[in-house]
């Protein structure tokens, strides 16, 4: 056997290999022959109509600043296709994409990259068991992108608008191709991950030996036949490691796919209405390939955007919801700012939240989704009680910059005695061997393994990164019950915070604000925009008092109609990043704009109603 040295060097080898592996992923079996474009500056919901577009070729570019640019063709299926699923990959240069398939949001495409040199999620779904004769027209959305000048991490990261139009391909999944790659890297996240005393990492290191020795690692100096011989060759003793069973005190990490999805922030709230369109159909169309997926989206407004926008979209979206595959499970209207938000603010933010989740899915949310925001005031497990709301989750608090947090599955206890259960979860991970370790045993583990073994982990790129990909499914299916790893399963928030909850042993009770030990500076910046914040809510509440007094006085209903849209906008407005300040400059003109005219309604109405 080789010396750790050795090891080292075969262990990077092989990652050099299954980077090679991942470009053959997706066989090219067509090139579209014929397509056309459209500019637009402005944001539309459904693709333009035909005489927008003019012919262009591969090769063309387009400046893309604060511009969006659609692409057309038309593909007949071939007779030779019939039967297979077809996945379009376009090699064009842009922000982020939406694809339609005649006409109806299925996917996304974000040439950001992140991990893969091809960006994320480059090769999408058009049609799942093809009909020869069957023609498909497929629109593809493209953002540009523009200025974030300031504002971190990502300052000007969008800079460069000369962007490029290549050729499109229509492709093919190589099953046994993709099989193998996973089944590799899981090996490899393990041999990388567990201790050097670990059996289970014999065993990994015997199997990448055995690969290391017969595979071929240039597949361009060899044959397709050869390559795919010594694949066959080798598979099964990376099967053989992968067939090893965990034992029944292994821990158990809970799976759920997720997209952080900030209403504002290196964006103005209009894109995000495309951001959400773009995740959105991706989830569904991850949850039309795997059946085990299972997606949770927090935010009602974002649901809201889409019913307005998409409706064909929400309409698959209540059917996922319905299946209970889709989980609209966060409690709130946005994920809102808990600091300055008021008392009755927050819980309007319940009330309009589980009633539009009450009317368009027929769900009642029992979790309080927050993980991005910046502390958590002690009278928040009272107000969540009192709005239907039992359990508590967070990402924030280990992002603390002086004391660790001692506790992550435990009760919360508010001002007045009220108790909510509370786990913090992981996200921005994958569900792979390694991260799946690195959640329970590891740095990031659980860490009072008297009260529970169990974690949950929600995975997916968020923001506009289109949550989940399916290759982070495919790792998942890998870890189900493996050795020295865990067991994991894709459940529901909701049914994993109800079994959390009934099989934690002896949880600690914590007692008062949670508060986050980073972020201070934004509870004084863009003082404009927390003054407004204020103003609104005390002005809101005048108005309500006059509008109940009038109609108790007349005998009649209180009129809500001049309320509720301006209530509306406030609550918005309240979203985390946007009350706080920490956006890029047109949201927060955006936002100082929308509250300024809405203190003037309400100003407006109360004048009206006291003459």
């Amino acid at each position: 056997m080789l010396n750790d040295r050795q090891l080292d060097r075969m262990l990077g080898k092989l990652r050099t290999y299954q980077s090679i592996l991942d470009r053959m992923i997706f066989d090219k079996i067509d090139a579209v022959g014929e397509f056309y474009s459209a500019e637009t500056a402005e944001s539309l919901y459904a693709p333009p109509a035909d005489d927008a577009y003019t012919k262009i070729k591969a090769g063309s570019r387009w400046y893309g600043k604060d511009k969006y640019n659609w692409i057309r063709f038309d593909y007949t299926v071939p007779a030779e296709f019939a039967g297979k699923n077809l996945f379009v990959r376009p090699m064009i240069e842009a922000r982020e994409g939406l694809l339609f398939v005649n006409g109806a949001a299925v996917g996304t495409f974000e040439t950001r990259i992140h991990v893969y040199e091809h960006g994320n999620h480059y090769c999408d779904l058009i049609r799942q068991n093809a009909v020869a004769g069957e023609t498909l027209r497929i629109d593809i959305e493209y953002y540009g992108g523009h200025d974030c000048p300031g504002t971190a991490p990502y300052d000007n990261e969008t800079c460069n608008y000369d962007l490029g139009i290549g050729d499109i391909y229509i492709c093919e999944k190589n099953e046994e191709i993709a099989d193998y790659y996973f089944d590799l890297g899981t090996v490899l996240h393990m041999a990388d991950t567990l201790p050097g005393g670990s059996f289970m990492r014999g065993e990994c290191l015997n199997a990448l030996y055995e690969v290391h020795n017969k595979v071929y690692y240039m597949p361009e100096d060899t044959d397709p036949d050869t390559l795919l011989a010594a694949i066959r060759e080798t598979a099964p003793a990376l099967k053989r490691v992968l067939s090893i069973k965990s034992g029944d005190s292994a821990p158990f990490c809970a799976l759920t796919g997720h997209s952080h999805m900030d209403t504002a922030w290196l964006w103005h709230v209009g894109e995000t209405e495309k951001k959400v369109a773009r995740t959105y159909s991706n989830a569904i169309s991850l949850m039309d390939q795997y059946p085990e997926y299972r997606f949770v989206q927090s935010s009602a407004l974002h649901g809201e955007m889409i019913r307005k926008n998409y409706p064909e979209l929400f309409a698959r979206m209540q059917q996922k919801v319905a299946e209970g595959r889709y989980e609209p499970n966060g409690g709130v209207w946005v994920e809102c700012d808990c600091n300055i938000t008021s008392g009755e603010s927050m819980i309007r933010q319940f009330l309009w939240g589980q009633r539009f989740t009450r009317k368009y899915f027929n769900y009642t949310s029992d979790c309080f989704w927050l993980p991005d925001t910046f502390g958590y005031s002690a009278a928040i497990p009272q107000i969540m009680l009192g709005c239907g709301v039992k359990y508590f989750l967070t990402t924030k608090i280990s992002w603390n910059d002086t004391n660790v947090f001692p506790y992550d599955s435990f009760i919360w206890e508010g001002i007045d005695g009220s108790k909510v259960f509370t786990h913090f979860n992981r996200t921005h991970c994958y569900p792979c061997a390694d991260d799946i370790i690195d959640s329970t045993v590891g740095g990031s583990g659980i860490k009072q393994r008297t009260v529970t073994n169990k974690r949950l982990v929600a995975y997916g790129y968020g923001d506009g990164g289109g949550g989940p990909q399916f290759e982070m499914i495919e790792y998942g299916r890998r870890v189900k019950d493996l050795a020295e790893v865990g067991k994991t399963e894709h459940m529901s928030v909701s049914a994993f915070m109800d079994m959390l909850s009934k099989t934690a042993v002896n949880p600690n009770t914590y007692k008062g604000e949670l508060y986050l030990e980073l972020h201070r500076g934004t509870l004084t910046n863009q003082h404009t925009i927390k003054r407004n914040n204020r103003k609104a809510e005390l002005a809101l509440r005048d108005l309500e008092i006059i509008t109940v007094n009038e109609a108790v006085k007349k005998g009649v209903a209180a009129d809500s109609a001049k309320i509720a849209p301006l209530y509306e906008t406030l609550l918005k407005n309240q979203f985390h990043d946007i009350l706080p300040g920490t956006c890029i400059h047109r949201a927060h003109a955006q936002s100082r704009a929308e509250t300024s005219e809405l203190i003037g309604k309400a100003r407006e109405y109360i004048a009206a109603a006291v003459n």
